[in-house]
């Protein structure tokens, strides 16, 4: 789908700090601004598990694709039990070395701006006691955040210095917004210079 994207839209992309994701389990934790996003990491990564909302394995094609490629699916509504599910089916993926890719704002945010960041992700990292590798993009800039308007360009998808194991929470989320919010800001102001 992504040389699809590339052939007949003219949507690049380009990789920056490959160098920051280690040979062991670890998670990512990437900003949201589009349905690229999804595409691109399960492709780049060719096992990786992504945290959905449950509703999408019921759609069809991709919802299929998820139940069969093991992603982890959790019910919002169902509160604890959907954080004992996440955990749960996260150790089994860790286990098998798939990197787990969670987005800690929950949804898709608008270009240049902040969402609420879950505590999901420090559940994972907590319970999984393994890196967790920052992720800043610049999708929505060519794909539009909440539909499939697209145009022409570069994406850049820049993976940052990890976090290792052992921080508290507040640590561990003021750490990991700074580095995902502070990066996504440069790639925006690049893009702006750009232009200029």
């Amino acid at each position: 789908m992504l040389f699809l994207f590339k052939r007949f839209d003219g949507l690049n992309w380009v990789v920056i700090g490959e160098e920051n994701i280690p040979n062991t389990p670890f998670i990512i934790a990437s900003k949201h601004q589009s349905i690229w996003d999804t595409i691109f990491f399960t492709a780049y990564f060719s096992d990786a598990a992504m945290v959905l909302k449950k509703i999408l394995i019921y759609l069809p094609a991709y919802g299929w694709h998820a139940v069969k490629a093991k992603m982890i699916w959790v019910d919002r509504k169902a509160k604890g039990k959907a954080l004992k599910q996440l955990l749960k089916m996260a150790k089994e993926c860790s286990s098998n070395n798939r990197p787990i890719v969670i987005f800690p704002e929950g949804t898709r945010v608008n270009v240049g701006e902040k969402g609420d960041y879950k505590s999901g992700c420090f559940a994972l990292y907590k319970y999984l006691d393994i890196p967790c590798i920052p992720v800043a993009l610049n999708s929505g800039l060519y794909w539009q955040t909440k539909g499939y308007g697209r145009e022409e360009g570069t994406i850049k998808v820049k993976f940052l210095k990890g976090i290792e194991p052992g921080l508290p929470k507040k640590n561990f989320q003021s750490l990991l917004e700074d580095r995902i919010e502070t990066a996504s800001e440069e790639l925006l102001i690049n893009k702006n210079n750009e232009k200029k």
